[in-house]
């Protein structure tokens, strides 16, 4: 009768319990979000973290779950987003919910996040006022995506706030070395024109200066015409566009045959959208470092 009482007493006054109980499971949408997530909830007693697309799916943009993907993503306590559009495979944030449990919470990490591009800010096909969701692709912005997540979840779990934003500071220290070094590459690479297989590149082009001239894929998946190459190969001359750039996930066939068309060089750059299961602690870092090496030695001087 006491407790019931209590309860009513919360209810009246607004008082809520935190929404994370014990036993929790925390389960990210995509890899690069996973990669923070198990960061940040580090040492967090009683919670699990889990991802819900295989590790090395890349962008999802055009994904289909499977039948066990949606009984994963039901039994979830949390779904972390990316946000920004990337998870267009789960809908709208009102349709995410109702494929969980009636108490389940969803965090945009996003949401909570300035300084976004738009998905025509380099210059090419993009729906207005549609935001580029690639944000993981930047270290600077993955520094801040951990501490949107940090505090996202210290507010359903105060009790645990603390572990969270010390957790996100730690994840943030190496980000934050690692996007000073890549605006320091910018001071001699500033001002080259890339072309790029799609727009997942735009905020580290934005770190370092570098101006996107072509996209080779507006629409992912979807292979330029013969007309479309010889256009962008016109653009690319143009422009005096210094580098094309593809990307492991997908297939640079491509990439080459424009950069040999315009006689120019062709780098492959990993956003790190996708990534082995057993990814060590320090994946995010070692992939962004081996891009910078990468960067530098084809446009640095």
């Amino acid at each position: 009768m006491k407790i019931f009482l209590s309860l009513l007493l919360c209810l009246a006054l607004g008082i809520v319990s935190p929404v994370l109980a014990s036993g929790r499971e925390l389960v990210a949408s995509v890899f690069p979000v996973w990669l923070l997530l198990r960061q940040v909830a580090r040492d967090v007693p009683d919670t699990s973290v889990g991802l819900l697309l295989p590790a090395g799916t890349g962008c999802p943009h055009d994904y289909s779950m499977t039948p066990q993907e949606r009984r994963d993503l039901a039994r979830a306590d949390v779904l972390v987003i990316n946000g920004l559009g990337l998870e267009s495979f789960l809908g709208e944030t009102a349709k995410m919910s109702q494929l969980m449990k009636d108490d389940a919470v969803v965090i945009d990490i996003s949401s909570r996040m300035d300084n976004l591009l738009s998905e025509g800010d380099d210059g090419h096909e993009g729906h207005e006022n549609a935001r580029n969701p690639h944000i993981f692709a930047s270290p600077s912005m993955m520094a801040r995506m951990a501490e949107s997540l940090a505090e996202q979840l210290a507010e359903k779990d105060p009790e645990h706030a603390s572990i969270y934003r010390a957790n996100a500071k730690r994840v943030q220290t190496p980000l934050l070395k690692l996007a000073g070094d890549y605006a320091a590459l910018g001071s001699s690479i500033s001002g080259h024109g890339i072309a790029v297989q799609h727009n997942v590149f735009s905020y580290l082009a934005r770190d370092t200066g570098l101006t996107v001239d072509a996209v080779v894929q507006p629409h992912e998946g979807q292979e330029p015409s013969a007309r479309e190459m010889l256009d962008l190969v016109r653009v690319m001359r143009d422009k005096k566009t210094a580098v094309v750039i593809t990307e492991p996930q997908y297939p640079a066939r491509t990439g080459k045959t424009l950069a040999a068309e315009a006689g120019i060089p062709c780098i492959s750059l990993d956003p790190v959208a996708g990534g082995p299961v057993d990814a060590p602690a320090d994946y995010y870092e070692q992939v962004m470092r081996e891009n910078l090496r990468v960067l530098e030695k084809a446009l640095g001087k």
